[in-house]
């Protein structure tokens, strides 16, 4: 991944020439600001609206894009303070050199999360042009850097949006991809930002119904239709049936099927954020989760339910019981009226596949495998041990440096504290793993752009000492510890995301049977997920597994994981 030096800041110069965000915008970014013709002007009849205006009104749309805006980091003040932070960010992240674009504002949320808005303003729309090809590079790097350590942050860059409009372009990594876009057309082509609305729930259900008969085969002729026409009887279903009784719905309609047609449409407005609605997603999936139960023996009917989903965009949340929901759930976007982006919803799916590899170049060894081609864009190179190792040998770890005698102390404490006498490999190796998981942190300064990772993150000191690592830490702080507890170990220096990202992980080896562990994408279920037990997802798994998983590695010359017991036997 690129990574941003502290130099990179020093050689930014004749930073008086490169113009900021509009002089007289507030630096604020949760109030919006005047416009300033002079401060953003642009080129032709393009209405002059600032970088710094046109983001701060797209994080306040109501839908919640994201998180509060006190939560981030902004580039691009109108006082001009953080112009080289400004200028570092657009070089080392966008691939922007300086002169390239006249005018950015950029707010961002660093950590866990890949939240982020950037609007940029160029001379030209032949520059524009390359920074809306530049612009949507990084967001391909982007999702490789959260694939796996975060997958729902991975899932939110893979659906954002870059757009161009003239001279302007804007990177829109949120939840509501598709309306930020649409503002932000809107706002550039009319000079003016545009007030929110949105139809009625009988208009997004007539369009649902109108769709659903036309390509998905579904019989809409005997529906039963329920609205606010009908208070009593709406509120019974929402509120007894669906179970939304504690969320603030304004606006429903629903169309079921009749003489036990299991077919249901409904779109719910609930005038909340993201996170009520996709609250009252996991509502509605409970609900069908009891209908498919319930109709377990009507195959058919049964198989409409399994199928099922509610989606959420934009405060409309629809129920979709149908032949073919994926495809409305798609249009959800545009029945709302964005015209930039009208795929484009959130969703929790009740029933996980694993999803296809995308088409690549296949490895000449494996022809069912991606191709493995070391990125190095880390320095993989492992930290060495064996001093460490031959001290515990010998039970003396006078003779080491003060940086391998704290990393020994602390694998001391560790393994004092989990393992016991007698415990055969698999649950010593289950006591690490279960330690490692729960007590290293991921170290999120490795996806941030703007700082360099330690190190310390890369050895077993990071992961043992710091508790805070990357997957090579964390990869070398498990395989010391297993070394340190003899069991046979490994490390596997390879790469994810079709062997674009640098990444590194484990194989033990138990009654003769190689197993794969990625103890670093465990661990980022357990911060993610708010702790995971010891449903691991990548302990002692095959080989077959982590690459459908999206690992990529040397398989000529790596041990190949096959058994499927999970290393019980």
């Amino acid at each position: 991944m690129r990574r941003i030096v502290s130099l990179l800041l020093s050689i930014v110069l004749l930073l008086s020439l490169l113009p900021a965000c509009n002089p007289q915008a507030e630096a604020n970014p949760s109030q919006p600001a005047e416009s300033d013709a002079a401060g953003s002007a642009s080129t032709g009849s393009e209405p002059a609206l600032s970088c710094m205006e046109l983001v701060v009104h797209i994080n306040s749309l109501p839908g919640s894009l994201g998180p509060d805006t006190g939560a981030g980091e902004v580039y691009g003040r109108a006082d001009g303070s953080d112009a080289e932070q400004l200028s570092a960010y657009i070089q080392g992240a966008y691939g922007l050199e300086e002169g390239e674009w006249q005018e950015g504002y950029i707010f961002r949320v660093t950590g866990a999360s890949a939240f982020e808005l950037a609007v940029l303003r160029f001379a030209d729309e032949a520059a524009s042009r390359r920074g809306e090809d530049c612009l949507k590079d990084y967001l391909h790097s982007r999702e490789g850097d959260f694939t796996g350590y975060a997958p729902e942050q991975a899932k939110m860059v893979s659906e954002a949006a870059v757009c161009r409009q003239g001279t302007y372009v804007g990177l829109f990594i949120c939840q509501d991809s598709a309306q930020a876009s649409a503002f932000f057309e809107e706002a550039l082509q009319t000079g003016e930002f545009p007030e929110p609305s949105g139809p009625t729930a009988e208009e997004i259900l007539d369009r649902f119904l109108g769709d659903c008969g036309q390509y998905s085969g579904d019989d809409t002729s005997h529906l039963e239709r329920v609205g606010l026409s009908d208070p009593d009887r709406l509120k019974a279903i929402l509120d007894g049936e669906y179970g939304l009784g504690d969320y603030p719905w304004t606006d429903a309609a629903i169309a079921r099927g009749t003489d036990g047609n299991v077919f249901e449409i409904a779109t719910i407005r609930i005038d909340a954020g993201q996170h009520a609605g996709m609250d009252a997603v996991k509502v509605l999936n409970a609900y069908l989760d009891a209908k498919e139960e319930a109709y377990a023996r009507l195959p058919a009917q049964a198989e409409l339910l399994n199928k099922a989903i509610a989606a959420w965009n934009d405060g409309y949340i629809a129920l979709l019981v149908c032949n073919d929901p994926e495809m409305l759930g798609l249009q959800l976007g545009s029945y709302l009226g964005y015209t930039g982006r009208d795929s484009g919803y959130s969703t929790m799916r009740r029933h996980w596949q694993a999803q296809p590899a995308p088409s690549t170049e296949s490895s000449p060894d494996r022809p069912d495998r991606v191709k493995f081609t070391p990125p190095n864009k880390d320095d993989m190179s492992l930290y060495d041990t064996s001093a460490i190792r031959a001290a515990w040998k010998q039970d003396d770890p006078a003779g080491l440096s003060e940086y391998d005698r704290d990393i020994y102390e602390a694998a001391k404490r560790v393994l004092k504290k989990v393992l016991k006498d007698g415990m055969s490999d698999y649950e010593k190796e289950f006591a690490v793993y279960e330690w490692v998981v729960n007590n290293v942190d991921y170290d999120w300064t490795h996806q941030d752009y703007m700082q360099e990772t330690p190190r310390e993150s890369f050895t077993p000191y990071g992961g043992l000492v710091n508790h805070t690592a990357v997957c090579l830490g964390y990869a070398t702080t498990f395989q010391l510890l297993m070394d340190l507890a003899g069991v046979e170990c490994i490390t596997v220096v390879g790469a994810a995301f079709n062997s674009e990202e640098d990444h590194a992980w484990n194989m033990v080896r138990l009654n003769g049977n190689w197993y794969c562990l990625d103890v670093t994408w465990d661990a980022n279920g357990r911060e993610q997920l708010g702790g995971l037990d010891t449903e691991w997802r990548y302990f002692n798994i095959t080989s077959d597994s982590m690459v459908n998983r999206n690992h990529q590695w040397d398989y000529a010359n790596t041990p190949e994981a096959t058994a499927e017991d999970r290393g019980q036997g």
